[in-house]
């Protein structure tokens, strides 16, 4: 299972998530907010990944022995190529560069979009792709 870990109150997050539902036909990721018990137990079994609010984070084979963590620029550069076959290109552009817009663009989100006071409650169809 992939599951891609975003910010809970974060606007223009749950807006990538519905995003991402929309343009998912084949059901391959699954969501969790970063504030979520999964999530901390995902971060407590990589100790080694940097826990931050700002980051996006991808796990693959969640909850197995082989479970990774991709952030930032590395979590894109799996997910969007499976969503739009031109974001293949991603695989070309330095991954230092990729983060960093990723990054500068986390520091300005909630100036951009705003944030909510609590984690949004995904509706009951979108919900059967949330992990708790």
């Amino acid at each position: 299972m992939r599951v891609i870990l975003v910010d809970g109150t974060c606007v223009f997050c749950n807006r990538l998530v519905a995003f991402i539902l929309r343009h998912d036909s084949k059901g391959l990721f699954h969501f969790s907010h970063i504030q979520s018990v999964f999530a901390q137990g995902v971060f407590a079994r990589h100790v080694n990944i940097a826990h931050s609010i700002d980051n996006i984070y991808l796990v693959e084979n969640a909850k197995t022995a082989n479970e990774e963590v991709y952030v930032d620029g590395a979590a894109g550069r799996r997910i969007w190529p499976q969503l739009f076959w031109i974001a293949g290109v991603m695989r070309f552009m330095p991954l230092a560069f990729v983060n960093l817009v990723y990054r500068l663009f986390a520091r300005v989100r909630y100036r951009l979009f705003g944030k909510h006071d609590q984690c949004l409650l995904p509706s009951a169809e979108e919900r059967l792709r949330f992990v708790e």
